[in-house]
């Protein structure tokens, strides 16, 4: 403890978590924290999330990991010359599979573990999270020489309380606390004009069908009026749209659009963004998930629990 003060890290991977990271680092008031990030890509909405962390936690790292065996070495070096060999009272963390945050909490064995959502992975029950990860003896024996000796079912049965963005949904943890990201929203004036937005994803990457052509058909018969691309894509589509050009992540940025708009209605389309998921609860927000057939019958369980838990539309691109 330093004044008195409970010592805490927070661990993130995503620019989501380190916006729920934010959220609990002011509700612990009594603690200070240290932060670290593992950055699985590195980009503008990466650096915007880790600057914001960094304003209020004690000591910050923010780190690219690199691949392969001699990757985790440098990444246990660099902890070390950075001062998070320490000893922490509280460790809070959503990716409870990766491996360079299991060496962290392997280091801290006698913390008390919190953890909080990744996304959807932690409500979908076919997701990792759910399921008993088996690894080879000789696997484990060295990632003990290493230094990881707890892994992602371990850190389940530890975990004291874990923080979610889904109320009233079943998690990868039993004992829950609701985390409001929005709760400064208010309901505002009553809406007088509809926006739609269309949140992009690097689909081609699952299938070839989603060509230029193909998402831009689909965008225009949906009248869509702005574009928000993911971080991923590689050719964002030319079309009757304006493209969305922020720092924030769309949870984010659709908040502040709603403070600054309160006379406007949103309807939000995606075909498998998590983001839809977090944003359903808004007053002023209709999500709709689009599908074709290949897509549904590969996301079958995905779209109809969306449906039934997040009350989000379901639309058939194909038959618009």
């Amino acid at each position: 403890m330093v004044d008195g003060q409970q010592k805490s890290l927070i661990m993130c991977v995503t620019p989501l978590q380190m916006l729920i990271a934010e959220k609990i680092i002011h509700k612990f008031k009594d603690q200070k924290f240290d932060v670290i990030v593992v950055a699985l890509a590195d980009n503008e909405k990466y650096r915007y999330y880790y600057k914001k962390l960094e304003k209020i936690s004690c000591n910050s790292f923010y780190y690219v990991p690199k691949d392969g065996f001699l990757g985790f070495l440098e990444y246990i070096n660099v902890l070390k010359k950075n001062g998070f060999a320490g000893k922490y009272t509280n460790c809070f963390l959503a990716s409870i599979n990766s491996r360079h945050l299991q060496y962290i909490i392997s280091k801290n064995k006698n913390t008390n573990i919190y953890t909080f959502d990744d996304g959807t992975a932690n409500i979908i029950q076919n997701s990792i999270y759910y399921t008993n990860e088996k690894i080879s003896s000789w696997k484990k024996l060295i990632w003990q020489c290493i230094g990881i000796k707890y892994y992602m079912n371990d850190i389940k049965k530890l975990s004291k309380k874990h923080y979610t963005l889904y109320e009233g949904v079943s998690n990868i943890i039993e004992n829950t606390e609701f985390l409001n990201l929005f709760e400064s929203l208010e309901s505002g004036c009553e809406p007088i004009k509809k926006i739609n937005i269309y949140l992009g994803q690097p689909l081609i990457e699952i299938s070839d069908k989603f060509t230029e052509q193909y998402i831009l058909k689909a965008l225009d018969n949906l009248q869509i009026d702005y574009y928000f691309p993911h971080p991923r894509e590689k050719l964002i589509p030319k079309g009757n749209f304006e493209i969305i050009t922020t720092p924030l992540i769309f949870e984010d940025y659709i908040i502040n659009f709603l403070k600054d708009n309160p006379n406007v209605r949103v309807e939000v389309y995606s075909f498998i963004s998590s983001a839809l998921l977090n944003v359903s609860s808004l007053l002023k927000v209709q999500c709709i998930y689009l599908y074709n057939d290949d897509f549904m019958m590969r996301y079958k369980d995905f779209y109809f629990f969306s449906k039934s838990k997040f009350n989000i539309k379901l639309k058939n691109v194909e038959s618009i």
